[in-house]
């Protein structure tokens, strides 16, 4: 739901701050999923801690990456529209299949013994490494952002 709102919406915020959002919701995720390792890594088993950690990881997700998305399509014209949304789908697609196959062999090659307390250490050390990997996208955001602050028409 926030995805939608935040594609939605984009537009009514200042032009000024559209090149921000990407950053913006990487960084804020990251520190989500930083706060998600550390409840694990503290023996936490959920909470309202962690409930909360998970929602503001995955609406700075939306916050960043809907509006990059919409922001991808906006231009393109209305005849190559399919084209442009399916070849954007496939890549995100990719990713996400990449990105479970890396995390989920880090976390299973971590969970090779039974019992809670290796799971709960196996999941804190993955969403440690899903934080890195954020801080990795926010530096790619700011590069992005900075591109387009500078292409930008003078108001």
């Amino acid at each position: 739901m926030v995805f939608g709102l935040c594609g939605y919406f984009w537009r009514r915020l200042p032009s000024s701050l559209h090149h921000l959002l990407a950053p913006l919701g990487c960084l804020v995720a990251a520190g989500g999923y930083a706060c998600v390792a550390l409840v694990l890594h503290s023996g936490g088993r959920g909470g309202l801690t962690l409930q909360a950690a998970l929602i503001v990881t995955g609406a700075a997700l939306a916050l960043g990456f809907s509006p990059l998305v919409t922001h991808a399509l906006v231009r393109v014209p209305l005849a190559q529209a399919g084209d442009a949304s399916g070849l954007l789908t496939t890549t995100i697609q990719l990713g996400q299949a990449v990105g479970v196959a890396a995390f989920g062999s880090l976390f299973l090659t971590l969970d090779s013994a039974p019992g809670p307390v290796v799971s709960g250490h196996a999941l804190a050390v993955t969403f440690g490494w899903l934080a890195a990997a954020m801080l990795l996208g926010v530096l790619a955001g700011v590069s992005l952002a900075r591109t387009v602050a500078a292409r930008a028409p003078a108001a």
